[in-house]
């Protein structure tokens, strides 16, 4: 950048006397008069807000230039004394849905291209406040019946707290699986697999798909099913409903929308409503200790909200064990100095995952971690943590950048990974925009530790529009048949006069390649009918019985199991797992014998607190997600070689599948765990009467009766109001 229009060095010379506060301005206005650089000119504007003490003889040119920016939030926010003129701009642009809230000219100019019925895909950087759009959409009162779609249960929680928050009274909204519609007028917020799983979803007036880059097929193995299954969700939305909006970070453009027939407005919009100031320090990725300088510089330097950002749960307790050894950095008596609310929190956590696990012994020393395999409950408390600034710092992954939202004025990239694959620059982006927020931090400070990757464009493909002959059979069975192409209808025709795995079993289990299903069905032609019958109706397995279970889980997801370790066939470990989970009282029995056990044979903080993150992310991963998806495959092959052997096609594994992917808890509970009550505190609520009733009701019951619980404690009443309120 020409150094004449670096706001950052400008605003710099400003403050040391060498360029006037008027020229500054001046050199914003130029910018904000040249297409091409309103972004720069909007930067420009910010920072001179963030330094507004030395605008003050220029403070009526700087509310002009905001007005030119579109940066209207910003008169509310920096100026009371606005001219009748100003003050009428404000007016026109304040949102529907709340009268504080002001729209800046690019939220306003969305929200109108959508009110006037346009299908509209927005690409803005992460601050551009996309999801006031939507609110905005939501209080015009014209659609009945809408569809978001969001890539994480985190999201769907976030999701559903903001719109209930607003539009609770009028509409219901249907976040999990198990609830049926029962009002007119209904919001869905559900990922993709739960989009995919509803046959209810009919007449849908419009749909909204967040994060819609993660439509594309990036080849990757751990993500592809998951890309796949987004691309199913939109065959079907688009084909029952009437209008769309998809919302996605900065991209140059997007492939495949237009084969699918629909007529929509593109918008990559570079809009600016904070400025960053970018660190780069250019470490190998494995000096470790030169890194863990650096980031302890930084933090005695940078007094702010601070992410760091890691590439796994491993990398996350390195840095803990790192900065938890700074003394000089760290209140040692944290705890001491805190509420009494959060000493509660933190002795709820050494109760039931110990006082050597990591989480704990980062919220001692006033530090919040998030990654993947936590409990949702202790997620949702960190992130409320950080945000009400109980704590300063939170360690996370990508789980934390996926868009949930977080108040941070500094981000530090430690590790440019995620788990194994490097990240690129369109992640290293959407990481940075973590940085600053409109309206809380002006400018943000992004400080990467290991070299930027290098810049490429960013086009997001879909494999439902841009179908050819290696578009895989399970997705293009899964797409509805007015999105098939020719060559596809062809090639799906081939493969079901050709393989023995039935189109509906590929179609029902898409989230596996075709390849592991044919795998998945060769076992099951090799049992005999006897043991067909031994596993038909499991529920509490015999020895035997599970062996069979656990060798056709290894079958299935040997991807997911290499990850814990659990794949080899030479191993019994997933098999006692299996056993230990299936015959626990509950799920936190098993855990307590888990982590009893870990605090027994292994001596050391640090390989306590890996064996329980190792624990944890064996219950979340393995036997929520991969083992019930196993078991559901299980039982629809049995039944279709029950049928093609002229038989009763008698498999039910409900019993064990519901066991795994509801915790051992009643359906409408498991929801409830969703929301951020931890399953320790919903076993306490369990009885035969409440089992059977369904989620709202469930809510509905605890909103009225929880405070009189007597057997939940007050961290228990803590959860249970942060959840349902």
């Amino acid at each position: 950048m020409d150094n004449m229009l670096d706001p950052k060095l400008c605003l710099e010379k400003v403050r040391n006397e060498t360029l006037s506060a008027f020229l500054y301005l001046k050199k914003a206005s130029e910018c904000l008069a040249s297409p091409d650089l309103v972004p720069l000119g909007q930067e420009f504007i910010i920072r001179a807000l963030d330094a507004l003490p030395l605008f003050k003889k220029q403070t009526l040119l700087l509310q002009n230039l905001l007005r030119t920016a579109g940066l209207y939030p910003y008169l509310k926010k920096y100026f009371t004394d606005l001219s009748p003129e100003k003050e009428f701009v404000l007016d026109v642009y304040r949102s529907n849905f709340d009268e504080k809230f002001i729209f800046h000219s690019m939220q306003a100019r969305i929200f109108n291209l959508l009110s006037s019925g346009k299908n509209v895909v927005l690409s803005a950087p992460t601050s551009m406040g996309k999801s006031a759009i939507v609110d905005a959409l939501i209080s015009e009162k014209k659609y009945k019946n809408i569809v978001i779609v969001v890539p994480t249960i985190a999201l769907i929680d976030e999701t559903r707290r903001r719109i209930h928050q607003r539009f609770g009274r009028e509409y219901q909204i249907v976040h999990h699986g198990a609830q049926v519609k029962r009002k007119d007028k209904v919001i869905y917020i559900f990922t993709q697999e739960r989009v995919n799983e509803r046959d209810d979803l009919n007449d849908i007036d419009l749909f909204i798909i967040d994060e819609f880059y993660k439509l594309a097929d990036i080849k990757d193995e751990s993500s592809r099913s998951r890309a796949f299954a987004l691309n199913i969700a939109l065959s079907k939305l688009l084909t029952v409903s009437k209008q769309f909006y998809m919302i996605g970070p900065y991209i140059d453009a997007i492939q495949g929308l237009n084969a699918l027939k629909r007529e929509f407005t593109f918008i990559p919009s570079d809009f600016k409503t904070v400025a960053l100031n970018i660190h780069k320090y250019d470490m190998a990725p494995n000096n470790i200790s030169t890194k863990n300088e650096v980031v302890e510089k930084i933090l005695k330097s940078y007094n702010g909200q601070t992410i760091i950002y890691c590439k796994s749960s491993n990398s996350i307790a390195q840095v803990i064990r790192f900065l938890t050894s700074l003394d000089s950095l760290f209140n040692r008596n944290f705890l001491s100095c805190t509420n009494a609310s959060l000493k509660k929190y933190y002795n709820w956590l050494k109760r039931y995952y110990g006082s050597d696990w990591g989480c704990s012994q980062a919220l001692a020393n006033g530090i919040g971690i998030h990654h993947g395999a936590l409990p949702r409950a202790i997620q949702q408390k960190t992130v409320e943590l950080f945000n009400t600034k109980q704590i300063k710092f939170l360690i996370c992954t990508s789980t934390m950048i996926e868009g949930v939202n977080t108040s941070a004025e500094n981000i530090i990239i430690y590790d440019n990974r995620n788990g194994n694959p490097k990240i690129d620059s369109f992640t290293h982006k959407n990481i940075s925009g973590r940085a600053g927020r409109m309206g809380q931090y002006l400018v943000g400070n992004v400080f990467c530790l290991e070299e930027l990757p290098p810049q490429e464009s960013q086009i997001v493909k879909l494999p439902l529009g841009q179908q050819d002959e290696e578009s895989p059979i399970n997705l293009l069975a899964s797409i509805q048949p007015e999105h098939l192409s020719e060559l596809s209808s062809k090639n799906l025709t081939q493969f079901a006069k050709y393989s023995d795995v039935p189109i509906e079993i590929v179609r029902k289990h898409a989230s596996y390649n075709v390849e592991t299903l044919e795998k998945a069905y060769e076992v099951i032609t090799e049992l005999s009918i006897t043991e067909m019958d031994q596993i038909a109706l499991v529920t509490k397995p015999k020895k035997y019985q599970l062996e069979l279970l656990t060798s056709f889980i290894k079958t299935v997801e040997n991807r997911a199991l290499a990850r814990q370790q659990l794949h080899f066939e030479d191993n019994d470990e997933l098999y006692n797992r299996l056993s230990y989970y299936i015959y626990a009282d509950s799920y936190t029995a098993y855990i307590k014998k888990q982590v009893d056990y870990i605090y027994q044979s292994r001596e050391g903080k640090d390989m306590r607190s890996d064996a329980t993150d190792r624990e944890l992310n064996i219950v979340r991963n393995i036997f929520k997600h991969a083992v019930a998806r196993a078991l559901s495959l299980l039982e629809d092959l049995l039944n279709y070689e029950f049928k093609s052997l002229d038989l009763h096609p008698k498999a039910n594994l409900g019993w064990l599948i519901h066991i795994f992917e509801n915790s051992h808890l009643p359906s409408s509970f498991s929801a409830l765990e969703e929301m951020g009550i931890p399953i320790e505190t919903l076993e306490k609520l369990v009885t035969p009467k409440l089992s059977e009733i369904d989620i709202d009701t469930l809510i509905r019951y605890l909103r009225f009766n929880h405070k009189f619980l007597r057997q939940l404690n007050s961290v228990d009443q803590m959860f249970i109001k942060q959840a349902i309120y």
